[in-house]
């Protein structure tokens, strides 16, 4: 996959995100063992001592739910933030955090598509026909496109909902392909994998679908990646990720700051 397809700003923005959440905001709660036993560690103070101890309880205590809970946030994003630090050794040299430092997050705070537009979303909203040929992670999908988008996606540690619904006014509505969900920015973006478009009928919904995204304010390269296929042509990786980047990096320059000198 070619170097550098994805903006220097879109690493920071998501790093300076994941970091300040992994330092500062989730405990520091992980999966272990004990006694053969699934368990979780988590810092605890020792009351006769005042020092930090690290413990360990299982699913016997009555605080597990909790913990357990703790644990798997904390995993995901150290996840993320593992996936995010391949893809730069993959794009670019250097440090990322040594240049993350330059820079802050401005995150959005007018635009209607955020992190609390994100927890209204639905997955398997469009009744639209799915084939069990094309499955990616356990979701049915309906070409072999939009399980690469996935791929990519999950590659990029991008978490997203699949084939949502989102009014459009009135009795109107759009279905995303995928709706990401970008939390540094609170912000939403979108894909759609067009991968019919040799077909008239497909092309013509397409189409109305591409108008009501407008009638939204949503905009092709800066809120949705439009990925376009046929019956002869279907992107590579690279070119499903450079018009993915598009998008992520309208959205990044948009609200990653350098810091004043």
């Amino acid at each position: 996959m070619e170097k550098g397809l994805i903006s220097k700003e879109f690493f920071i923005g998501r790093f300076l995100y994941l970091k300040d959440l992994l330092d500062n905001k989730i405990p520091n709660v992980r999966y272990t063992t004990m006694n053969g036993h699934d368990a979780v560690s988590f810092n605890a103070v020792n009351k006769k001592t005042g020092q930090t101890i690290r413990r360990r309880v299982t699913d016997k205590n009555p605080k597990w739910d909790k913990y357990s809970a703790l644990a798997a946030q904390r995993a995901k994003y150290e996840e993320q933030l593992n996936k995010l630090l391949s893809l730069w050794k993959d794009n670019y040299r250097g440090s990322l955090e040594k240049l993350s430092q330059g820079y802050m997050l401005r995150p959005n705070t007018d635009n209607p598509y955020n992190t609390e537009f994100w927890k209204a979303l639905t997955e398997g909203s469009n009744t639209y026909p799915k084939n069990k040929e094309y499955t990616h992670n356990g979701i049915i999908m309906r070409s072999v496109l939009e399980t690469e988008v996935a791929d990519i996606l999950d590659r990029m540690g991008i978490e997203y909902k699949y084939d949502t619904m989102i009014s459009a006014g009135g009795n109107k509505s759009i279905s995303p392909d995928f709706a990401m969900k970008l939390p540094e920015f609170n912000r939403c973006g979108f894909a759609e994998a067009m991968g019919g478009l040799s077909n008239f009928g497909y092309m013509k919904d397409n189409v109305d679908k591409y108008g009501k995204y407008l009638n939204c304010g949503l905009y092709p390269n800066r809120d949705v990646a439009i990925i376009p296929g046929d019956n002869d042509y279907r992107p590579d990786q690279s070119t499903i990720m450079r018009m993915l980047a598009i998008v992520l990096d309208s959205l990044a320059r948009q609200y990653v700051i350098r810091k004043s000198p």
